[in-house]
């Protein structure tokens, strides 16, 4: 008995320090991340190409519910806008894609505010003389706040009360980035990309984006 209470205690001890490594990782990599988008910015180089994205943005969309019959959030497009630039690689069959994007969310089902913001990192390679595949890594941050206010939402079979937040929160999520663009022509595009969050955990979810590209 003693002897699998004493496993039991370090087994959790080491998933413990485990998802605290992870974190620290992941705190890690944002501030890489962070620190890149700086660069990019005050260092923007003459021979880059400048972007503008217009589109839908889907969190989550197919593990979290829509409906109270269980549907899933598939197809709920959130508004979404965003400028980039195209760099060449020295001596590369690739360019750098740099992103800086918002989504303005509105109000949840609950009525608390929210909104991301997010930068990419991707890199994209030529499969043909249309089709660009993009990868990467991104930093989204998601800001939640509301006014402290009760509300009543469902809960089984009747309602409970639940309280909004009364100040806001920012979260800050790592993901792998995975897309393809078509060009319609040389100013005109489309793209559709996934983003892969908590890929270093068992919870892995992944939202989507459908989004019209300009080139300017």
């Amino acid at each position: 008995m003693i002897t699998e209470l004493l496993g039991k205690v370090f087994s959790r001890r080491q998933v413990h320090l485990k998802l605290n490594r992870i974190n620290r990782l992941s705190e890690k990599v944002n501030f890489m991340l962070r620190i890149f988008c700086i660069l990019w910015v005050l260092l923007l180089p003459s021979k880059s190409m400048a972007l503008l994205n217009v589109g839908g943005y889907v969190p989550f969309g197919l593990s979290t519910q829509k409906k109270e019959d269980g549907g899933k959030n598939t197809f709920s497009f959130k508004p979404l806008i965003a400028v980039n630039t195209v760099m060449p690689i020295p001596n590369m069959s690739h360019v750098f894609l740099p992103e800086f994007g918002y989504i303005p969310q509105g109000k949840e089902a609950d009525e608390y505010k929210k909104s991301t913001m997010y930068f990419l990192l991707d890199v994209g390679y030529m499969i043909t003389d249309r089709f660009l595949l993009r990868y990467g890594l991104g930093t989204f941050m998601t800001k939640v706040s509301g006014d402290g206010a009760a509300i009543q939402l469902p809960n089984g079979s009747g309602t409970a009360t639940f309280f909004r937040p009364n100040k806001g929160e920012t979260s800050w999520n790592t993901t792998l980035d995975l897309g393809l663009e078509y060009a319609i022509d040389a100013n005109n595009a489309a793209r559709i990309e996934t983003y892969l969050f908590s890929w270093l955990s068992s919870a892995r979810k992944f939202s989507y984006s459908l989004t019209y590209v300009y080139y300017l």
